[in-house]
């Protein structure tokens, strides 16, 4: 998959939350298979979910980095998943979850597995 067709599967994902009101994601391509994206989303009742990748798609796809961050209109935060590798005594490092001031283990994360999970954050 070339990054161009990363970056598509990525918009797909948020066409098709029903919960998100306006994108505005930025896409630039470093090469063929290497892209950063960023940006933020706004989705029902205000929420804002600010997102950053940085993908390199071939050979081997890898997330290298990755911040979802979620927080209300006022811009409190309510929860963060990323990669940053500063909680090495996580069992997932370098993935982690923020929750107010807790860290917690999580699996790797992607925006469709974000957007599925921020349901239960804003509902």
């Amino acid at each position: 998959m070339k990054s161009r067709e990363y970056y598509i599967t990525v918009q797909k994902a948020i066409l098709s939350a029903t919960h998100v009101i306006q994108s505005d994601i930025s896409f630039d391509e470093i090469s063929e298979e290497e892209c950063y994206i960023r940006g933020s989303l706004t989705l029902t009742g205000g929420y804002q979910l600010h997102i950053a990748e940085y993908v390199v798609t071939e050979p081997k796809f890898n997330r290298l980095k990755y911040r979802f961050h979620l927080q209300t209109a006022k811009g409190k935060l309510i929860v963060r998943w990323d990669n940053a590798p500063h909680h090495p005594e996580i069992e997932t490092h370098p993935d982690h979850l923020h929750v107010g001031e807790k860290i917690k283990a999580t699996s790797p994360m992607d925006i469709s597995q974000v957007l599925a999970n921020v349901l239960s954050f804003i509902e």
